[in-house]
Order: structure tokens, then sequence, then C-alpha cells
């Protein structure tokens, strides 16, 4: 089922399925999924899984965040609609395969957990100027941890960006 939801090949009705709960999957699975049609095409369709999203519990979305191979569009989701809710954004800093996009939207909610896993991988960090930009403003940060985002910064001849 996800194979299909996630590569467009799902049927309409395989869709509403989803929306409706009544296809039985795993917590996670589901809001990805929901996740996912939220994005689809067809409008209706992706205003109904969004509204169904909406009601999950945020542990669903945290273990969905925490796979590795998580949908592009379960990120951009979270960082879209959940940000309020505990973990969510940190759940998105700790996924190394989160896009920078959808951190910049989150940097604010982060709470020391994010920003520390964040500033663990600084290859990371250094294609993403404005997220530097971002995370140097963070009262979690250690005056070492505040050298190097100053570092990755003169890296990018921008110190704004």
């Amino acid at each position: 089922m996800r194979e299909e939801i996630c590569s467009g090949r799902a049927t309409h009705e395989r869709k509403l399925a989803v929306c409706a709960g009544s296809v039985s999957l795993d917590p996670g699975e589901r809001v990805e999924l929901l996740a996912v049609l939220a994005f689809d095409a067809d409008e209706a369709l992706a205003e109904r899984a969004a509204g169904a999203a909406l009601t999950q519990p945020v542990e669903a979305f945290q273990a969905a965040l925490a796979r590795p191979d998580a949908a592009p569009q379960l990120y951009r989701y979270c960082a879209a609609h959940m940000l309020e809710k505990p973990g969510i954004a940190d759940a998105l800093a700790l996924n190394p395969n989160c896009p920078a996009e959808p951190l910049l939207a989150s940097a604010r909610h982060f709470s020391t957990t994010g920003v520390q896993a964040l500033m663990e991988n600084l290859d990371r960090l250094s294609t993403a100027p404005a997220l530097v930009a971002m995370l140097s403003t963070s009262s979690s940060l250690t005056a070492d941890q505040v050298h190097q985002l100053q570092e990755l910064q003169q890296g990018t001849g921008d110190p704004a960006a």
C-alpha cells in the first residue's frame, strides 16, 4: 500500500480507504500516507487526507518521521501543519534525510535535542546557510557550537544567508 500511494499509482478508492481508516496500517504508516495524500492533485481528496491527518496522535507522526525512508511529503506536511505539536520539530531535525526547507520552517521550534542533532552533522548544515543563520540565534548552543556556526557562515560568503 505504501509504495502504491507514494508512487502515485494507487486507485482513488485505495486513497479514500486510507483517509477513512478502513485499511489496516500501523499508525506511523497511516499518517505518512495521509501526509502524502494531503498533497494529492485531487483537491477534495487532499483536503480529506489533511483533515484526517490532523486527528492522528502526535506519536504516530514522530514514529513516521523517525523512518529513514520517510516520504518527502511527510516532512513538508509536518513543517506546514504540525510544528506546534510537541516533538515534531525535533523529529524533523533527528532524521538525517529531512531536507533543509522543512528544517528551516521548524528552526524556531527546536528544543535542545533538535539543535544538538543538527550540530552533530556539520556537513548537513554546510549545505543550508539559512538554517545555519537561524540556529546561530539558539540559546541551546555551547560556545564551541556558536564558533562552529560562525565558521560555517563565513564559509558561505554571506553571514546573513
